[in-house]
């Protein structure tokens, strides 16, 4: 097969080329399939954030116009997701020792919403500071 260069293309060349980079094509496609079969579920969660660590930082969230009660507190906004996905956050529960402060709160995930994410009821010492943090449950 002639593949000088210096030539006029010709069938014989094109083919060439064609199955060359075809050849390239495939083994790239190969490469592409052995890399995301090695990628966990596992792997990908320490890679990133994970859905329910978003959801316990909703300051992380909020995105858009926020509603806030008499004393501050905010009652509910609009949250996007580290993915892109749109949510809203409700406070469930407000502090009535410490007014502007959020007790409890969800936040759901999609639209529609496939998933929720509740923070359970906090407990706060005489200072206001939060002493202990239950699990977020999704649901």
């Amino acid at each position: 097969m002639n593949n000088d260069a210096s030539k006029p293309l010709n069938a014989v060349r094109l083919t060439h080329i064609e199955d060359g980079v075809k050849a390239s094509a495939d083994g790239v496609d190969a490469v592409s399939a052995t890399i995301a079969g090695r990628l966990s579920d596992a792997t990908l969660k320490s890679t990133f954030v994970s859905l329910t660590a978003a959801a316990k930082n909703p300051d992380l969230l909020i995105a858009g116009s926020i509603t806030r009660d008499s004393n501050q507190a905010v009652t509910s906004a609009a949250v996007v997701w580290p993915d892109g996905t749109p949510g809203t956050f409700t406070a469930l529960v407000l502090s009535t020792a410490f007014p502007g402060a959020v007790d409890s709160y969800k936040i759901t995930y999609g639209s529609p919403v496939t998933k929720t994410f509740t923070q359970p009821t906090v407990t706060r010492n005489t200072a206001g500071a939060v002493t202990n943090v239950p699990q977020i449950v999704v649901s």
